[in-house]
Protein backbone atom coordinates (compact mmCIF):
# COMPACT_ATOMS: atom_id res chain seq x y z
CA UNK A 1 0.00 0.00 0.00
CA UNK A 2 2.90 2.16 0.76
CA UNK A 3 4.27 1.80 -3.25
CA UNK A 4 1.08 2.66 -4.25
CA UNK A 5 1.16 5.91 -2.28
CA UNK A 6 4.43 7.03 -3.42
CA UNK A 7 3.39 9.60 -5.63
CA UNK A 8 0.76 11.04 -3.01
CA UNK A 9 2.05 12.14 -0.10
CA UNK A 10 -1.33 13.35 2.00
CA UNK A 11 -2.25 9.53 1.38
CA UNK A 12 0.97 8.21 2.19
CA UNK A 13 1.30 10.50 5.57
CA UNK A 14 -2.39 9.22 6.45
CA UNK A 15 -1.65 5.59 5.91
CA UNK A 16 2.02 5.65 7.79
CA UNK A 17 0.14 7.05 10.76
CA UNK A 18 -2.12 4.01 11.24
CA UNK A 19 -1.46 1.37 13.05
CA UNK A 20 -4.47 -0.74 13.19
CA UNK A 21 -5.26 -3.11 10.27
CA UNK A 22 -8.46 -5.05 11.42
CA UNK A 23 -10.00 -4.59 8.19
CA UNK A 24 -11.12 -7.66 6.15
CA UNK A 25 -9.88 -6.31 3.08
CA UNK A 26 -6.14 -5.71 4.26
CA UNK A 27 -6.16 -9.16 6.18
CA UNK A 28 -7.05 -10.68 3.02
CA UNK A 29 -4.50 -8.46 1.06
CA UNK A 30 -1.71 -9.42 3.63
CA UNK A 31 -2.36 -13.31 3.63
CA UNK A 32 -2.02 -13.47 -0.11
CA UNK A 33 0.82 -11.68 0.36
CA UNK A 34 1.75 -14.47 2.74
CA UNK A 35 0.48 -17.00 0.40
CA UNK A 36 2.32 -16.16 -2.52
CA UNK A 37 5.44 -15.43 -0.79
CA UNK A 38 5.45 -18.97 0.12
CA UNK A 39 4.53 -20.80 -3.49
CA UNK A 40 7.37 -18.41 -4.94
CA UNK A 41 9.37 -19.89 -1.85
CA UNK A 42 8.76 -23.55 -2.75
CA UNK A 43 9.18 -22.58 -6.54
CA UNK A 44 12.70 -21.01 -6.28
CA UNK A 45 13.92 -24.10 -4.47
CA UNK A 46 12.18 -27.09 -6.77
CA UNK A 47 12.55 -25.28 -10.36
CA UNK A 48 15.47 -27.22 -10.75
CA UNK A 49 14.76 -30.13 -9.95
CA UNK A 50 14.54 -32.93 -13.14
CA UNK A 51 11.53 -35.26 -11.98
CA UNK A 52 8.64 -34.52 -9.62
CA UNK A 53 5.97 -36.48 -7.95
CA UNK A 54 2.31 -35.57 -7.04
CA UNK A 55 -0.26 -36.14 -4.88
CA UNK A 56 -3.99 -34.50 -4.77
CA UNK A 57 -7.09 -35.36 -2.90
CA UNK A 58 -10.60 -33.51 -2.93
CA UNK A 59 -13.56 -33.15 -1.45
CA UNK A 60 -16.87 -31.65 -3.04
CA UNK A 61 -15.67 -28.10 -1.93
CA UNK A 62 -11.52 -28.17 -2.11
CA UNK A 63 -8.74 -30.00 -3.64
CA UNK A 64 -5.58 -30.30 -2.27
CA UNK A 65 -2.43 -30.12 -3.79
CA UNK A 66 0.78 -31.32 -2.61
CA UNK A 67 4.46 -31.51 -4.45
CA UNK A 68 7.15 -34.33 -3.55
CA UNK A 69 11.05 -33.33 -4.84
CA UNK A 70 14.36 -34.39 -4.37
CA UNK A 71 16.67 -31.23 -3.64
CA UNK A 72 20.39 -31.27 -4.69
CA UNK A 73 21.23 -32.55 -2.06
CA UNK A 74 19.20 -35.85 -2.60
CA UNK A 75 16.50 -35.49 0.10
CA UNK A 76 12.95 -35.76 -0.57
CA UNK A 77 10.53 -32.89 0.70
CA UNK A 78 6.92 -33.03 0.22
CA UNK A 79 5.02 -29.30 0.05
CA UNK A 80 1.83 -27.79 0.33
CA UNK A 81 0.65 -25.74 -2.61
CA UNK A 82 -2.70 -24.79 -1.35
CA UNK A 83 -6.26 -25.57 -1.35
CA UNK A 84 -7.89 -25.05 -5.28
CA UNK A 85 -11.76 -24.42 -5.35
CA UNK A 86 -12.93 -26.75 -8.48
CA UNK A 87 -16.09 -25.78 -10.17
CA UNK A 88 -16.96 -29.84 -9.88
CA UNK A 89 -15.25 -33.31 -9.27
CA UNK A 90 -15.03 -34.59 -12.44
CA UNK A 91 -11.80 -36.22 -14.06
CA UNK A 92 -11.99 -33.32 -16.97
CA UNK A 93 -12.19 -30.65 -14.19
CA UNK A 94 -9.35 -31.96 -11.85
CA UNK A 95 -7.24 -32.15 -14.65
CA UNK A 96 -7.21 -28.64 -15.58
CA UNK A 97 -6.66 -27.34 -11.96
CA UNK A 98 -3.34 -29.62 -12.20
CA UNK A 99 -2.00 -28.11 -15.49
CA UNK A 100 -3.36 -25.00 -14.23
CA UNK A 101 -1.44 -24.71 -10.74
CA UNK A 102 1.58 -26.19 -12.91
CA UNK A 103 1.22 -23.10 -15.61
CA UNK A 104 0.38 -20.75 -12.68
CA UNK A 105 3.68 -21.80 -11.25
CA UNK A 106 5.99 -21.97 -14.28
CA UNK A 107 7.04 -25.63 -13.35
CA UNK A 108 6.79 -28.23 -16.88
CA UNK A 109 3.99 -30.94 -15.89
CA UNK A 110 5.99 -33.24 -17.87
CA UNK A 111 8.32 -33.74 -14.98
CA UNK A 112 5.58 -35.59 -13.18
CA UNK A 113 7.54 -38.70 -12.79
CA UNK A 114 4.91 -40.47 -10.32
CA UNK A 115 1.61 -39.04 -8.99
CA UNK A 116 -0.61 -41.00 -6.04
CA UNK A 117 -4.35 -40.66 -5.51
CA UNK A 118 -7.05 -42.70 -4.04
CA UNK A 119 -9.11 -45.15 -5.74
CA UNK A 120 -12.15 -43.05 -7.23
CA UNK A 121 -13.24 -43.22 -10.64
CA UNK A 122 -12.83 -39.49 -11.45
CA UNK A 123 -8.90 -39.63 -10.07
CA UNK A 124 -7.59 -43.59 -10.74
CA UNK A 125 -10.01 -43.86 -13.90
CA UNK A 126 -8.32 -45.87 -16.56
CA UNK A 127 -9.66 -43.79 -19.44
CA UNK A 128 -10.77 -40.55 -17.89
CA UNK A 129 -9.51 -40.22 -14.79
CA UNK A 130 -6.82 -38.00 -14.13
CA UNK A 131 -4.61 -40.18 -14.05
CA UNK A 132 -4.83 -41.79 -17.20
CA UNK A 133 -4.54 -38.15 -19.01
CA UNK A 134 -0.94 -37.53 -17.10
CA UNK A 135 -0.21 -40.47 -18.75
CA UNK A 136 -0.74 -39.14 -22.24
CA UNK A 137 1.18 -36.23 -21.33
CA UNK A 138 4.01 -38.39 -19.65
CA UNK A 139 3.76 -41.77 -20.76
CA UNK A 140 6.55 -43.25 -18.60
CA UNK A 141 4.88 -41.65 -15.24
CA UNK A 142 3.81 -44.03 -12.48
CA UNK A 143 0.21 -44.48 -10.60
CA UNK A 144 0.33 -45.57 -7.27
CA UNK A 145 -2.89 -46.19 -5.65
CA UNK A 146 -2.72 -44.38 -2.47
CA UNK A 147 -1.75 -47.03 -0.16
CA UNK A 148 -2.81 -45.73 3.60
CA UNK A 149 -6.67 -45.96 1.46
CA UNK A 150 -5.64 -49.34 0.01
CA UNK A 151 -5.60 -50.86 3.40
CA UNK A 152 -8.67 -48.94 5.16
CA UNK A 153 -10.46 -50.70 1.98
CA UNK A 154 -9.06 -53.79 3.35
CA UNK A 155 -10.48 -53.28 6.74
CA UNK A 156 -13.82 -51.89 4.98
CA UNK A 157 -13.91 -55.55 2.63
CA UNK A 158 -13.51 -57.32 6.41
CA UNK A 159 -16.80 -55.14 7.62
CA UNK A 160 -18.92 -56.03 4.67
CA UNK A 161 -17.86 -59.88 4.28
CA UNK A 162 -17.96 -60.93 7.84
CA UNK A 163 -20.74 -60.61 10.67
CA UNK A 164 -19.01 -61.15 13.51
CA UNK A 165 -16.95 -57.70 12.64
CA UNK A 166 -19.62 -55.46 11.32
CA UNK A 167 -22.01 -56.18 14.45
CA UNK A 168 -18.52 -55.70 16.84
CA UNK A 169 -17.73 -52.06 15.42
CA UNK A 170 -21.93 -51.25 14.87
CA UNK A 171 -21.26 -51.92 18.65
CA UNK A 172 -18.65 -49.72 19.59
CA UNK A 173 -20.04 -46.78 17.57
CA UNK A 174 -23.49 -47.42 19.19
CA UNK A 175 -22.12 -46.86 22.44
CA UNK A 176 -19.53 -44.17 22.48
CA UNK A 177 -22.73 -42.55 21.05
CA UNK A 178 -25.37 -43.11 23.36
CA UNK A 179 -22.54 -42.16 26.07
CA UNK A 180 -21.16 -39.11 24.55
CA UNK A 181 -24.13 -37.91 23.49
CA UNK A 182 -25.11 -36.22 26.83
CA UNK A 183 -22.41 -34.72 29.48
CA UNK A 184 -24.41 -36.04 32.38
CA UNK A 185 -23.85 -39.60 30.79
CA UNK A 186 -19.96 -39.57 30.76
CA UNK A 187 -20.00 -37.97 34.25
CA UNK A 188 -21.88 -41.30 34.99
CA UNK A 189 -19.44 -43.30 32.92
CA UNK A 190 -17.00 -42.32 34.60
CA UNK A 191 -18.12 -42.25 38.22
CA UNK A 192 -18.31 -46.12 38.15
CA UNK A 193 -14.12 -46.33 37.80
CA UNK A 194 -12.67 -47.31 40.91
CA UNK A 195 -10.13 -45.35 42.75
CA UNK A 196 -6.76 -46.85 41.79
CA UNK A 197 -8.43 -46.65 37.84
CA UNK A 198 -7.71 -44.60 35.33
CA UNK A 199 -11.00 -42.91 33.56
CA UNK A 200 -10.85 -42.99 30.14
CA UNK A 201 -13.68 -41.39 27.81
CA UNK A 202 -15.62 -43.43 25.32
CA UNK A 203 -14.08 -42.61 21.64
CA UNK A 204 -16.29 -43.06 18.63
CA UNK A 205 -15.35 -44.40 15.18
CA UNK A 206 -14.24 -41.91 12.77
CA UNK A 207 -14.90 -43.05 8.81
CA UNK A 208 -12.40 -40.39 7.85
CA UNK A 209 -9.65 -41.18 9.86
CA UNK A 210 -7.03 -44.20 9.44
CA UNK A 211 -5.70 -45.21 13.05
CA UNK A 212 -8.56 -44.35 15.43
CA UNK A 213 -10.38 -47.96 15.24
CA UNK A 214 -8.67 -49.93 17.25
CA UNK A 215 -8.16 -47.20 19.95
CA UNK A 216 -12.10 -46.83 20.20
CA UNK A 217 -11.94 -50.83 20.52
CA UNK A 218 -9.62 -50.66 23.15
CA UNK A 219 -11.71 -47.73 24.62
CA UNK A 220 -14.50 -50.24 25.32
CA UNK A 221 -12.61 -53.66 25.54
CA UNK A 222 -10.72 -52.12 28.50
CA UNK A 223 -13.40 -51.01 30.69
CA UNK A 224 -15.99 -53.42 29.68
CA UNK A 225 -17.56 -54.11 33.25
CA UNK A 226 -17.71 -50.57 34.05
CA UNK A 227 -19.28 -50.12 30.15
CA UNK A 228 -21.67 -53.02 31.55
CA UNK A 229 -22.73 -51.26 34.92
CA UNK A 230 -23.40 -48.26 32.52
CA UNK A 231 -25.63 -49.22 30.34
CA UNK A 232 -27.51 -51.40 32.83
CA UNK A 233 -27.86 -48.18 34.67
CA UNK A 234 -29.25 -45.65 31.51
CA UNK A 235 -31.43 -48.27 30.45
CA UNK A 236 -34.05 -47.40 33.47
CA UNK A 237 -33.19 -44.44 33.70
CA UNK A 238 -36.41 -42.22 33.57
CA UNK A 239 -34.85 -38.88 32.78
CA UNK A 240 -33.08 -40.25 29.10
CA UNK A 241 -35.55 -39.76 26.44
CA UNK A 242 -37.68 -42.54 25.85
CA UNK A 243 -36.23 -43.21 22.05
CA UNK A 244 -32.43 -43.51 23.29
CA UNK A 245 -33.41 -45.58 26.37
CA UNK A 246 -34.97 -48.24 23.97
CA UNK A 247 -31.32 -47.78 22.07
CA UNK A 248 -29.66 -48.26 25.28
CA UNK A 249 -31.29 -51.34 26.64
CA UNK A 250 -30.84 -52.80 22.73
CA UNK A 251 -26.99 -51.97 23.53
CA UNK A 252 -27.04 -53.04 26.83
CA UNK A 253 -28.62 -57.05 25.62
CA UNK A 254 -25.86 -56.63 22.95
CA UNK A 255 -23.54 -56.19 25.36
CA UNK A 256 -24.35 -59.19 27.92
CA UNK A 257 -23.60 -61.66 25.14
CA UNK A 258 -20.21 -63.55 25.00
CA UNK A 259 -20.24 -63.05 21.02
CA UNK A 260 -19.97 -59.32 21.54
CA UNK A 261 -16.70 -59.62 24.17
CA UNK A 262 -15.42 -62.13 21.38
CA UNK A 263 -16.22 -59.76 18.62
CA UNK A 264 -14.09 -56.96 20.51
CA UNK A 265 -10.98 -59.02 21.27
CA UNK A 266 -10.60 -60.30 17.51
CA UNK A 267 -11.55 -56.58 16.16
CA UNK A 268 -8.29 -55.37 18.09
CA UNK A 269 -6.08 -58.00 17.21
CA UNK A 270 -6.76 -57.87 13.31
CA UNK A 271 -6.63 -53.94 13.46
CA UNK A 272 -4.15 -53.22 15.85
CA UNK A 273 -1.35 -54.78 13.60
CA UNK A 274 -2.72 -52.91 10.45
CA UNK A 275 -3.07 -49.62 12.18
CA UNK A 276 0.30 -50.23 13.41
CA UNK A 277 1.66 -50.41 9.55
CA UNK A 278 -1.29 -47.62 8.57
CA UNK A 279 0.96 -44.99 10.77
CA UNK A 280 4.15 -46.40 9.52
CA UNK A 281 3.29 -45.48 5.82
CA UNK A 282 2.23 -42.54 6.76
CA UNK A 283 5.41 -41.17 7.91
CA UNK A 284 7.18 -38.62 5.64
CA UNK A 285 10.26 -40.55 4.55
CA UNK A 286 7.60 -43.57 3.54
CA UNK A 287 8.95 -45.43 0.10
CA UNK A 288 7.41 -48.06 -2.12
CA UNK A 289 10.04 -51.07 -0.70
CA UNK A 290 9.27 -50.00 2.46
CA UNK A 291 5.46 -50.23 1.91
CA UNK A 292 6.07 -53.72 0.64
CA UNK A 293 8.16 -54.57 3.49
CA UNK A 294 5.81 -53.43 5.75
CA UNK A 295 2.60 -54.87 3.98
CA UNK A 296 4.81 -58.14 3.63
CA UNK A 297 5.11 -58.36 7.67
CA UNK A 298 1.81 -57.38 8.35
CA UNK A 299 0.46 -60.69 6.26
CA UNK A 300 2.56 -62.75 8.04
CA UNK A 301 1.34 -61.72 11.62
CA UNK A 302 -2.19 -61.58 10.12
CA UNK A 303 -1.57 -65.68 9.03
CA UNK A 304 -0.07 -66.44 12.48
CA UNK A 305 -3.90 -65.35 14.07
CA UNK A 306 -5.28 -68.18 11.80
CA UNK A 307 -4.50 -70.88 14.68
CA UNK A 308 -6.74 -72.68 17.10
CA UNK A 309 -4.33 -71.83 20.13
CA UNK A 310 -5.23 -68.43 19.05
CA UNK A 311 -9.02 -68.50 19.15
CA UNK A 312 -9.23 -70.37 22.57
CA UNK A 313 -6.99 -67.96 24.14
CA UNK A 314 -9.64 -65.32 23.19
CA UNK A 315 -12.40 -67.66 24.28
CA UNK A 316 -10.69 -67.79 27.95
CA UNK A 317 -10.41 -64.16 28.38
CA UNK A 318 -14.37 -63.87 27.39
CA UNK A 319 -14.70 -66.53 30.03
CA UNK A 320 -12.84 -64.69 32.39
CA UNK A 321 -15.13 -61.71 31.66
CA UNK A 322 -18.09 -63.86 32.50
CA UNK A 323 -16.75 -64.68 35.71
CA UNK A 324 -16.59 -61.23 37.34
CA UNK A 325 -19.96 -59.88 35.06
CA UNK A 326 -23.29 -60.73 34.55
CA UNK A 327 -21.80 -61.61 30.57
CA UNK A 328 -23.56 -64.82 29.20
CA UNK A 329 -21.88 -67.66 27.70
CA UNK A 330 -23.34 -69.78 25.16
CA UNK A 331 -24.54 -73.19 26.43
CA UNK A 332 -21.68 -76.24 25.85
CA UNK A 333 -23.86 -78.90 27.79
CA UNK A 334 -25.71 -78.81 24.37
CA UNK A 335 -25.16 -78.75 20.86
CA UNK A 336 -26.35 -76.66 18.03
CA UNK A 337 -26.72 -78.34 14.68
CA UNK A 338 -24.03 -76.20 12.41
CA UNK A 339 -23.39 -76.83 8.61
CA UNK A 340 -20.77 -75.01 6.42
CA UNK A 341 -21.88 -72.39 3.93
CA UNK A 342 -22.53 -73.25 0.35
CA UNK A 343 -20.49 -70.57 -0.33
CA UNK A 344 -17.90 -71.82 1.29
CA UNK A 345 -18.17 -75.43 -0.09
CA UNK A 346 -15.73 -76.78 -2.63
CA UNK A 347 -17.95 -79.74 -3.73
CA UNK A 348 -21.71 -80.54 -4.01
CA UNK A 349 -21.41 -83.54 -2.25
CA UNK A 350 -23.93 -83.63 0.87
CA UNK A 351 -22.20 -82.97 3.98
CA UNK A 352 -22.28 -84.42 7.16
CA UNK A 353 -24.23 -82.90 10.07
CA UNK A 354 -21.88 -81.80 12.68
CA UNK A 355 -22.66 -81.01 15.90
CA UNK A 356 -20.62 -78.40 18.19
CA UNK A 357 -20.56 -75.81 20.81
CA UNK A 358 -21.83 -72.71 19.78
CA UNK A 359 -18.27 -71.41 20.23
CA UNK A 360 -17.43 -72.79 16.50
CA UNK A 361 -19.27 -69.95 14.87
CA UNK A 362 -16.99 -67.83 16.65
CA UNK A 363 -14.08 -69.29 15.27
CA UNK A 364 -15.42 -69.78 11.99
CA UNK A 365 -16.10 -65.77 11.82
CA UNK A 366 -12.43 -65.11 13.35
CA UNK A 367 -11.07 -67.23 10.39
CA UNK A 368 -13.13 -66.07 7.95
CA UNK A 369 -11.95 -61.92 8.92
CA UNK A 370 -8.38 -63.28 8.75
CA UNK A 371 -8.89 -64.74 5.31
CA UNK A 372 -10.61 -61.78 3.64
CA UNK A 373 -7.77 -59.27 5.12
CA UNK A 374 -5.25 -61.99 3.35
CA UNK A 375 -7.18 -61.93 0.54
CA UNK A 376 -7.37 -58.52 0.02
CA UNK A 377 -3.71 -57.34 1.11
CA UNK A 378 -2.48 -59.50 -2.04
CA UNK A 379 -5.15 -58.15 -4.21
CA UNK A 380 -4.49 -54.50 -3.61
CA UNK A 381 -0.95 -54.13 -2.80
CA UNK A 382 0.20 -56.05 -5.68
CA UNK A 383 0.79 -52.80 -7.88
CA UNK A 384 3.11 -53.15 -10.55
CA UNK A 385 4.25 -49.13 -10.34
CA UNK A 386 5.33 -49.72 -6.99
CA UNK A 387 6.87 -53.24 -7.46
CA UNK A 388 8.89 -51.12 -10.27
CA UNK A 389 9.95 -49.05 -7.83
CA UNK A 390 11.52 -51.39 -6.03
CA UNK A 391 13.22 -53.22 -8.41
CA UNK A 392 15.05 -49.47 -8.88
CA UNK A 393 16.04 -49.15 -6.32
CA UNK A 394 17.21 -52.75 -5.49
CA UNK A 395 19.34 -51.97 -8.79
CA UNK A 396 21.26 -48.78 -6.94
CA UNK A 397 21.54 -51.08 -3.75
CA UNK A 398 22.91 -53.98 -6.06
CA UNK A 399 25.23 -51.39 -7.79
CA UNK A 400 26.47 -50.35 -4.43
CA UNK A 401 27.59 -53.99 -3.51
CA UNK A 402 29.48 -54.08 -6.84
CA UNK A 403 26.92 -56.31 -8.88
CA UNK A 404 25.54 -56.73 -12.11
CA UNK A 405 22.00 -54.83 -12.87
CA UNK A 406 19.61 -55.27 -15.68
CA UNK A 407 18.87 -51.69 -17.03
CA UNK A 408 15.83 -53.25 -19.46
CA UNK A 409 13.71 -54.53 -16.24
CA UNK A 410 13.64 -51.07 -14.99
CA UNK A 411 11.36 -49.25 -18.03
CA UNK A 412 13.46 -45.77 -17.23
CA UNK A 413 12.55 -42.83 -19.21
CA UNK A 414 13.99 -41.06 -21.67
CA UNK A 415 15.75 -38.37 -19.93
CA UNK A 416 18.15 -40.74 -18.43
CA UNK A 417 20.88 -42.18 -20.84
CA UNK A 418 21.15 -45.79 -20.35
CA UNK A 419 25.26 -46.31 -21.29
CA UNK A 420 26.10 -43.87 -19.31
CA UNK A 421 24.23 -44.80 -16.56
CA UNK A 422 25.50 -48.47 -16.72
CA UNK A 423 29.04 -47.64 -16.74
CA UNK A 424 27.95 -45.02 -14.00
CA UNK A 425 26.86 -48.04 -11.88
CA UNK A 426 29.59 -50.09 -12.47
CA UNK A 427 32.07 -47.31 -11.16
CA UNK A 428 30.10 -46.89 -8.11
CA UNK A 429 31.12 -49.51 -5.55
CA UNK A 430 34.39 -48.09 -5.64
CA UNK A 431 33.94 -44.68 -5.68
CA UNK A 432 31.90 -44.26 -2.58
CA UNK A 433 32.70 -47.91 -0.55
CA UNK A 434 34.64 -45.88 2.28
CA UNK A 435 31.37 -43.61 3.02
CA UNK A 436 29.03 -46.47 2.63
CA UNK A 437 31.13 -48.50 5.01
CA UNK A 438 31.02 -45.41 7.62
CA UNK A 439 27.21 -44.93 7.30
CA UNK A 440 26.35 -48.60 7.96
CA UNK A 441 28.83 -48.85 10.70
CA UNK A 442 27.56 -45.51 12.68
CA UNK A 443 24.17 -46.80 12.08
CA UNK A 444 25.44 -50.32 13.18
CA UNK A 445 23.35 -52.38 10.70
CA UNK A 446 24.32 -53.55 7.08
CA UNK A 447 21.23 -52.91 5.40
CA UNK A 448 21.68 -50.40 2.74
CA UNK A 449 19.24 -48.17 1.71
CA UNK A 450 18.71 -45.60 -1.46
CA UNK A 451 19.23 -42.74 1.27
CA UNK A 452 22.69 -44.20 2.33
CA UNK A 453 24.09 -44.12 -1.33
CA UNK A 454 22.65 -40.57 -2.16
CA UNK A 455 23.95 -39.52 1.40
CA UNK A 456 27.59 -40.71 -0.15
CA UNK A 457 27.44 -39.34 -3.00
CA UNK A 458 27.00 -35.92 -1.67
CA UNK A 459 29.82 -36.16 -0.01
CA UNK A 460 32.05 -36.83 -2.55
CA UNK A 461 34.33 -34.26 -3.95
CA UNK A 462 32.44 -32.13 -7.11
CA UNK A 463 34.08 -32.94 -9.62
CA UNK A 464 33.87 -36.78 -8.81
CA UNK A 465 29.88 -35.76 -8.05
CA UNK A 466 29.60 -35.28 -11.29
CA UNK A 467 30.79 -38.49 -12.93
CA UNK A 468 27.62 -39.46 -11.18
CA UNK A 469 25.20 -37.69 -12.81
CA UNK A 470 23.01 -40.14 -14.40
CA UNK A 471 22.90 -42.63 -11.41
CA UNK A 472 21.43 -39.22 -9.41
CA UNK A 473 18.78 -39.51 -12.19
CA UNK A 474 17.90 -42.71 -11.39
CA UNK A 475 17.82 -41.91 -7.06
CA UNK A 476 15.91 -38.93 -7.67
CA UNK A 477 13.57 -40.98 -9.99
CA UNK A 478 12.89 -43.43 -6.94
CA UNK A 479 12.77 -41.12 -4.32
CA UNK A 480 10.18 -38.38 -5.38
CA UNK A 481 7.89 -41.14 -6.39
CA UNK A 482 4.66 -40.76 -3.40
CA UNK A 483 2.91 -43.90 -2.26
CA UNK A 484 0.50 -41.93 0.02
CA UNK A 485 -1.96 -39.00 -0.10
CA UNK A 486 -1.66 -38.47 3.57
CA UNK A 487 0.08 -35.24 3.19
CA UNK A 488 -2.62 -33.93 1.40
CA UNK A 489 -5.27 -35.50 3.77
CA UNK A 490 -4.11 -33.92 6.93
CA UNK A 491 -4.57 -30.46 5.43
CA UNK A 492 -8.04 -31.23 5.23
CA UNK A 493 -8.11 -31.51 8.70
CA UNK A 494 -6.23 -28.94 9.83
CA UNK A 495 -9.31 -26.88 7.71
CA UNK A 496 -12.10 -28.23 9.71
CA UNK A 497 -10.08 -27.21 12.55
CA UNK A 498 -9.69 -23.83 11.41
CA UNK A 499 -12.99 -23.53 10.23
CA UNK A 500 -14.35 -24.16 14.11
CA UNK A 501 -11.94 -21.52 14.70
CA UNK A 502 -13.42 -18.99 12.83
CA UNK A 503 -16.58 -19.97 13.59
CA UNK A 504 -15.50 -19.42 17.68
CA UNK A 505 -13.91 -16.17 16.55
CA UNK A 506 -17.32 -14.96 14.73
CA UNK A 507 -19.85 -16.10 17.49
CA UNK A 508 -17.07 -14.34 20.19
CA UNK A 509 -17.30 -10.92 18.09
CA UNK A 510 -21.10 -11.26 17.82
CA UNK A 511 -21.40 -11.91 21.43
CA UNK A 512 -19.23 -8.92 22.21
CA UNK A 513 -21.39 -6.37 20.19
CA UNK A 514 -25.06 -7.36 21.94
CA UNK A 515 -23.45 -7.29 25.17
CA UNK A 516 -24.17 -3.57 26.93
CA UNK A 517 -21.37 -1.23 27.01
CA UNK A 518 -20.62 -0.82 30.80
CA UNK A 519 -20.20 -4.48 30.68
CA UNK A 520 -17.37 -4.11 27.65
CA UNK A 521 -16.26 -1.25 29.68
CA UNK A 522 -15.09 -3.75 32.77
CA UNK A 523 -13.12 -5.83 30.58
CA UNK A 524 -15.60 -8.72 30.38
CA UNK A 525 -15.62 -11.58 28.19
CA UNK A 526 -18.08 -13.53 26.79
CA UNK A 527 -16.06 -16.54 26.20
CA UNK A 528 -16.98 -20.04 27.04
CA UNK A 529 -14.78 -22.68 27.82
CA UNK A 530 -14.80 -24.42 24.41
CA UNK A 531 -14.58 -21.10 22.38
CA UNK A 532 -12.23 -19.46 24.63
CA UNK A 533 -9.34 -21.54 24.20
CA UNK A 534 -10.09 -22.07 20.37
CA UNK A 535 -10.12 -18.32 20.04
CA UNK A 536 -6.53 -18.30 21.57
CA UNK A 537 -5.38 -21.01 19.60
CA UNK A 538 -7.14 -19.34 16.37
CA UNK A 539 -4.58 -15.84 17.73
CA UNK A 540 -2.03 -17.63 18.30
CA UNK A 541 -1.31 -19.29 14.83
CA UNK A 542 -3.08 -16.31 13.09
CA UNK A 543 -0.16 -13.97 14.91
CA UNK A 544 -3.76 -11.95 15.99
CA UNK A 545 -4.40 -10.50 12.41
CA UNK A 546 -7.98 -12.40 11.66
CA UNK A 547 -11.93 -10.61 12.18
CA UNK A 548 -14.82 -11.85 11.72
CA UNK A 549 -14.31 -10.94 7.78
CA UNK A 550 -11.37 -12.63 7.04
CA UNK A 551 -11.66 -15.39 3.83
CA UNK A 552 -11.13 -18.86 4.95
CA UNK A 553 -9.42 -20.12 0.70
CA UNK A 554 -6.70 -17.12 1.79
CA UNK A 555 -6.37 -17.55 5.50
CA UNK A 556 -5.60 -21.42 5.45
CA UNK A 557 -2.29 -21.06 3.66
CA UNK A 558 -0.53 -19.82 6.33
CA UNK A 559 -0.87 -23.56 7.43
CA UNK A 560 1.56 -23.69 4.46
CA UNK A 561 4.36 -22.04 6.47
CA UNK A 562 5.18 -25.41 8.42
CA UNK A 563 5.51 -27.61 5.43
CA UNK A 564 8.00 -24.79 3.49
CA UNK A 565 11.27 -26.97 3.65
Amino acid sequence: MLERTYDLPEERKWIEGRDNWMSDTIQNEIIEKFAHAIQREIVARSSHCRFYGLTADGTTEQFSCSLKYVDSSLEPHTVFWGLYNARDSTGETLFSCIKDIFLRLNIPIERIAGFCFDGAANMSGCFSGVQARLKELNPHSLYVHCSNHSLDLILQEAVREVSLVADTLNFVQGVSFVIRESSKRKQLYKSFFGCDEFAVNILGLCPTRWCIRDMSIKRVTAPYPTLLTTLHELKDDKSVREDSRAKIGGLYKQALKGRTNFGLLCCHALFEPCEAVATSIQSATASAQGTLECTGVLRKQIATLRDDAVVDELIRKVETCASHTSLKMPDTTTPRVSKTPARLRQTREPEEVAHGAQTVDWRRGFFEAIDVISAELDRRFDQASMKLVGKRKRAVFKAAEGRTVNLEALQLPEELDTDRLELQLKMLKPSIAKQLADVTKDRGSKCVTVQDVASCLTKLQPQTRSMFSETEKLIELCLCLPISVASSEHHFLRLASFEDMELSVISIAMEQESMPSDDLAKGGHVENEQGGAKHQAFRETTGDIVSPGFSLSQGYMLYALGDVG
